[in-house]
């Protein structure tokens, strides 16, 4: 059951074509007019100590009033007044909510994500599917091209292992490539990811990826979208995904993006809110690391393996040490044989026969490190490759 102040600003979120920055005028004002004895609001803490605030007044205000007191347009105040007028509008959002488990929080209330109520006019609702947000958590976004290739499914799958065994949460935008490899390469290492619709949550976008998110919420995961539940998606609501991608992240990783792709508006974003910004290199005569490269040449971190993220956040681990995408137990285990040393760490990993790039995932070490690992305990005789090509101890 949601409280009052939730219905209505649930309510004004629905009135086409006004967006937070319009409901944040008003709720300053009302604000101000219903607490004289204190200055500019600070929303963390009205979500914290509940600090007075009736929104109920706005189902007394006409079109003029719209107008007069909050300084709307006359065509937003009458947008406005239409949406508040009609109480289905909102009834049938929360019977669609209630009937398909779906939770709203608003931006009063203590279960919204705090970092993305830091940025300049976070939406003001937010639709939850599975778990609510960790406030605890460390989130991070990785995004990239919608057509990205191999080139860029083997940086993901040798980067966010070891970020995940690091307790990072990957937040991106379910769209097909990179977005999809983020999030598969994130389940299948056991760790818990955020996706963020660019359309309403009963019109999942793209449709091909509809199993996706019913996996990531039955693994404990999260999908999210500030739009109406039946908004299709459109032109105009990529940016604001992309914006609420980099407003849950600490920092954002693109890892592949032409030119003009949606990815680099997510690093503007980024970069508008004070966070992080990552890129993954590329060739030089690949479009699809034109965008990467570009933002490496205005400064973004260059990443190559995972130390390259944590050294940002003061998590660096010991210089050639990478913490491996494995098993609790599997980290015990390693533990158990001494294995603090990167040597030790590839020798560990070979507990069983295994690819190249199964032990490019375990170990976390970077392609030309391992390779060097391999050949020199080759030499010495510690390693061989078996008939298959699989590397394995002797």
């Amino acid at each position: 059951m949601l409280n009052k102040n939730t219905e209505i600003l649930l309510h004004l979120s629905l009135a086409e074509k006004v967006g937070p920055a319009t409901v944040f005028k008003i709720l300053h004002k009302l604000f101000l007019d219903q607490n004289p004895n204190l200055l500019n609001p600070d929303w963390s803490d009205i979500a914290k100590n509940g600090i007075n605030l009736d929104l109920r007044v706005i189902y007394d205000y006409s079109t003029f009033d719209f107008v007069n007191k909050f300084g709307l347009s006359q065509t937003c105040a009458q947008q406005l007044y239409d949406c508040v007028s009609d109480s289905q509008v909102l009834e049938q959002e929360l019977i669609l909510a209630e009937k398909n488990g779906i939770k709203i929080v608003d931006i009063l209330s203590s279960e919204y994500p705090e970092i993305l109520r830091q940025i300049h006019f976070p939406p003001i609702v937010l639709y939850v599917s599975g778990a609510m947000f960790d406030q605890q958590a460390k989130h991070f976004g990785v995004v990239g091209a919608r057509m990205a290739d191999e080139y860029a499914l083997h940086a993901i799958q040798n980067i966010l292992p070891t970020l995940i065994s690091n307790g990072w949460v990957i937040v991106s935008g379910g769209a097909s490539g990179a977005d999809t490899m983020a999030h598969k390469t994130t389940l299948n290492s056991g760790g818990k990811t955020v996706v963020v619709l660019g359309s309403g949550l009963l019109c999942p976008y793209p449709e091909t990826n509809i199993d996706l998110f019913k996996t990531v919420v039955n693994s404990g995961g999260t999908v999210v979208s500030p739009f109406p539940l039946k908004r299709q998606p459109d032109k105009g609501t990529f940016p604001a995904r992309n914006r609420i991608i980099s407003g849950l992240s600490s920092g954002c990783l693109v890892v592949q993006a032409a030119i003009k792709s949606g990815a680099l508006i997510t690093a503007r974003c980024a970069l508008e809110q004070g966070r992080l910004v990552f890129a993954v290199p590329g060739r030089i005569d690949d479009n699809l690391s034109a965008g990467c490269n570009e933002l490496l040449k205005q400064g973004a971190k260059l990443v190559c393996h995972a130390n390259d993220i944590l050294e940002e956040f003061g998590e660096c681990l010991p210089q050639g040490l990478f913490k491996p995408a494995v098993s609790i137990d599997r980290q015990m285990e390693i533990g158990k044989s001494s294995c603090d040393q990167c040597d030790d760490i590839v020798l560990c990993s070979l507990d069983k026969s295994a690819t190249f790039d199964e032990l490019l995932i375990k170990t976390g070490l970077d392609f030309s490190e391992l390779q060097d690992k391999l050949f020199g305990f080759q030499l010495e005789g510690k390693v061989k490759q078996n008939f298959t090509g699989a590397w394995e101890k002797v």
